[in-house]
């Protein structure tokens, strides 16, 4: 694989130097408008990074119905936000899994400690975040966060052996989304799995983290058994002993250097809560300070849910921290601004993912270190899409420990990018990641470096003067590099093809409910110009229907439904001035809403 890499990469420098290629070897747009991905001799692709972020993003984040309001009140304002936020947890759940919105007039709420949300279905939402709309302060005066969206448990492994299996393959590609499961096993189709990866001491060894303390004597070697990873997983298809997954797999399995495993869990996380539309500030004493406010949001032990529309001020360590326990976690169109802390480790990252299947995008920041980063052991895919920085203080990417299967794609900053052997940084950092690609980007720097093996780094299409192999605490060699200072215009972003491309597979035949009585579908899809929302009951005058597109943005908003067919049964809406893609179409009927897929194709 590696050779064959080398060899890409010196016919790519040399096509540079001559015609300035906006092409890529690995990916391209076939004539059909569908991705053509080329393998290298033993299976391995670019993977596909877009089974990520809410709903695994098949649909938009949805517009909740508001249950409560509530207004600020003088000084503390913590019990009357915790108290509406316990009285919402106690009402029940509707048919699409929400209990409701709690909606926080204008105004300035000072709060003094931690906010908790632990039920599922639970929405936060500001009327603005430009400073005369929703205003939450974060008062105390040590390191806290302020809004935790945290379930009681997480997920555990399910004890029977039918349902843990041995992978059998002699070898498991990078972007394969098949493996093939030791006889007897029990799986079915929608069970939640993760394909659990077990490297060996050899694989260590391989990538050197076993001399980690011979070059500092306080760095702490890894231990294959620290290393053992579980990507979450959906099945979608069996065949036998053959099962195929939601998403493909982010890390190689081989006998020289792991083997893996199937195994069914049990998920008892909150799902489907969000924060939006708001400006969150922490009060400080100084720019450097470093007791008051320090995450505005963090997620754990929880999935599928949101923070969108958030402005964020001063906090030391992140505007969202997406934890380990969390995925399917969508965070859209926030900032993080001017953090107040010392400039050192552990502090200001910006949009911090410890998770895994999560959605970064449309996101901005300003005097942040490391603004879009994955922590240590970090399973992909997790996507951070058309984001910005400025004043960067130290690097975007993996920051330690080898996360995988991360996509940076279109992100602009002014400072470095990059994935790297940290070696002895910190405790011994050692390879930050595998499989990281960084697509469309523009920075002052990249060190693109290649770990030993059959893992790989990619920049393709970035612009950047200096992309180099000559890292922070060590020189590697090189990874894969294409169309350097061009972007690739045929694709300008891999992760919406690759939505694009999924999305286009999944049945068109959708049926969706905002009652146990009432269905949804859209007819004629694919359509051409116009389409129809059919419901098997009249739809109601207060119905409104938005159009999304497959990045969450609105491209026909909130319309009313006056003109009914003569039975009621069905609205139609012109969709003529919509380019060919992907729509959602949202129905909000009283309180409740749904979502359906349509293909518009002229």
């Amino acid at each position: 694989m590696k050779k064959r890499y080398f060899l890409v990469f010196l016919i790519t420098v040399l096509l540079q130097g001559t015609s300035h290629a906006q092409t890529s070897s690995l990916v391209s747009m076939g004539s059909n408008g569908r991705l053509v991905y080329t393998a290298d001799i033993k299976g391995n692709v670019v993977p596909d990074f877009s089974a990520v972020g809410y709903m695994n993003s098949e649909a938009p984040i949805p517009t909740v119905g508001v249950v409560l309001t509530v207004n600020p009140v003088a000084g503390d304002n913590l019990a009357n936000i915790q108290n509406a936020i316990n009285q919402v947890a106690g009402m029940p759940l509707d048919a699409n899994g929400f209990r409701g919105a709690i909606l926080f007039n204008a105004g300035t709420y000072t709060i003094s400690d931690t906010v908790t949300i632990s039920a599922s279905g639970i929405v936060l939402r500001g009327v603005g975040f430009n400073g005369s709309g929703t205003n939450f302060i974060a008062t105390k005066t040590s390191q806290y966060t302020l809004f935790t969206f945290a379930g009681a448990s997480g997920t555990s492994y399910n004890s029977s052996s039918l349902t843990r299996k041995a992978i059998t393959d002699l070898y498991v590609a990078i972007g394969k989304n098949q493996i093939t499961v030791a006889s007897g096993h029990t799986f079915a189709i929608g069970d939640k799995v993760f394909v659990h990866r077990i490297p060996n001491a050899a694989w260590i060894n391989l990538l050197g983290m076993n001399l980690l303390s011979s070059i500092d004597p306080l760095a702490v070697d890894w231990t294959a058994s620290a290393y053992d990873m579980d990507s979450e997983r959906k099945i979608m298809n069996i065949n036998g002993n053959v099962i195929t997954l939601d998403a493909p797999i982010m890390d190689v399995i081989d006998p020289l250097y792991s083997t893996g495993e199937l195994v069914k869990f049990t998920d008892s996380r909150i799902q489907k809560c969000g924060i939006e539309n708001m400006r969150i500030k922490s009060n400080y004493a100084s720019s450097t300070d470093e007791n008051h406010g320090w995450e505005a949001v963090s997620f754990d032990n929880i999935y599928n849910s949101w923070a969108k529309n958030l402005e964020v001020y001063y906090f030391g360590y992140s505007a969202v921290h997406i934890n380990s326990h969390a995925s399917f976690i969508t965070v859209d169109s926030c900032k993080m601004l001017d953090a107040k802390s010392t400039v050192d480790g552990g502090r200001r990252y910006s949009f911090n993912v410890d998770g895994q299947r999560n959605l970064v995008q449309n996101c901005t920041t300003r005097n942040g270190r490391h603004d879009y980063v994955d922590g240590s052991r970090t399973c992909g895919p997790n996507v951070f899409y058309n984001n910005t920085s400025t004043l960067q203080l130290n690097d975007i990417g993996p920051h330690h420990r080898w996360a995988t299967g991360i996509l940076f794609d279109n992100l602009i900053g002014d400072g470095r990018m990059d994935v790297q052997n940290r070696l002895d940084m910190g405790s011994g950092h050692g390879w930050a990641g595998g499989q990281i690609m960084f697509w469309n980007c523009n920075a002052a720097r990249m060190a693109i470096q290649d770990p030993p093996g059959d893992e790989i780094n990619w920049a393709i299409g970035c612009i950047c003067p200096d992309i180099t192999g000559v890292g922070d605490a060590t020189t590697e060699p090189i990874g894969v590099i294409q169309s350097q200072g061009i972007h690739i215009t045929a694709i300008p972003s891999l992760f919406i093809a690759q939505l694009n491309d999924r999305l286009a597979t999944l049945s068109n035949n959708q049926y969706d409910f905002i009652s146990n009585e009432n269905a949804f579908f859209i007819t004629p899809n694919p359509a051409k110009s116009q389409i129809t929302i059919h419901s098997n009951q009249l739809f109601k005058s207060k119905s409104k229907i938005s159009i999304f597109n497959v990045n969450g943005q609105i491209v026909k908003k909130q319309i009313e439904i006056v003109d009914y067919s003569d039975d009621k049964l069905a609205f139609n809406l012109d969709v003529s001035d919509l380019n060919d893609g992907i729509y959602f179409a949202e129905i909000i009927n009283d309180t409740n809403s749904k979502t359906i897929k349509f293909i518009l194709k002229k």
